[in-house]
């Protein structure tokens, strides 16, 4: 792996403020700023990045929009002229420019065309100029094990970019299924819990708590269960099967 030293955060640092405001640079080409080691989990690339990733933001200031993709990060820094992309894959890191108009056209056809260009993305209202266009909505899955792969993938996005992109910050949804609606579920990234990250909660009030839905509950997935009826599940980053395993007791509770 590449390891993330003053030389390396430097050499970056001096990359982002070439692409982004020279005008002699090699634009839609992918510059390599880290290489992760074959087999490293989320907590380690995220890890590595983190030194080279606030270099970048020393020296070019806040990105536009914060965003991760299921395979590395996706953060942009815009002006009129020019979208300086952060991106890479569980392999490495890369840094490459665009024109903002052409970048901006191209990923609409991409959403248009229902291959999305991020899992996540947020607006902090970062500096710089966003297209501002709205995209057609698309079903996120087709069926429940696509379900259940894309929001693994979210969750486990969550954990390796949230952290570094926007520190002290957690995550989380409300989701209802359509033919229990009034029983809500909470999913959610919470970093400063250590060793329980990622959280699922779930309403079950409707519910006498029996011995019986105890035993119910627990082999779709559940914990515990707390004095309002909450029941929830709670598991660690570092376990590389975690994300997973939550979208498995989402979906599992959903199919109940």
């Amino acid at each position: 792996m590449t390891h993330a030293t003053g030389v390396v955060r430097q050499d970056a640092a001096d990359l982002a403020e070439s692409l982004l405001t020279h005008d002699d640079v090699e634009l839609d080409r992918p510059f390599t700023i880290l290489r992760h080691k074959e087999g490293s989990g989320l907590v380690e690339r995220r890890e590595a990045l983190r030194p080279i990733y606030e270099a970048l933001v020393a020296r070019v200031g806040r990105p536009t929009l914060l965003g991760g993709t299921t395979h590395g990060p996706s953060v942009r820094w815009s002006n009129p002229e020019r979208t300086l992309l952060l991106s890479g894959d569980h392999g490495e890191a890369t840094l490459s420019a665009h024109r903002a108009k052409v970048f901006a056209q191209d990923e609409f056809c991409s959403f248009d065309s229902d291959r999305l260009p991020y899992t996540w993305q947020l607006d902090r209202h970062g500096p710089g100029h966003d297209h501002g266009w709205t995209f057609n909505g698309h079903a996120a899955a087709d069926g429940w094990a696509a379900t259940e792969e894309r929001l693994a993938g979210m969750l486990a996005s969550w954990a390796e970019h949230l952290p570094v992109q926007a520190p002290g910050d957690w995550v989380s949804f409300k989701l209802w299924a359509s033919r229990d609606w009034g029983r809500t579920m909470i999913v959610a990234f919470e970093p400063a819990e250590t060793n329980c990250e990622f959280h699922v909660a779930i309403e079950d009030r409707d519910h006498e708590q029996t011995p019986e839905r105890a035993a119910e509950m627990r082999a779709r997935g559940w914990q515990d269960v707390d004095e309002l009826r909450w029941w929830r599940t709670k598991l660690p980053e570092t376990d590389p099967t975690a994300a997973a395993a939550l979208a498995r007791v989402v979906v599992t509770d959903l199919r109940a």
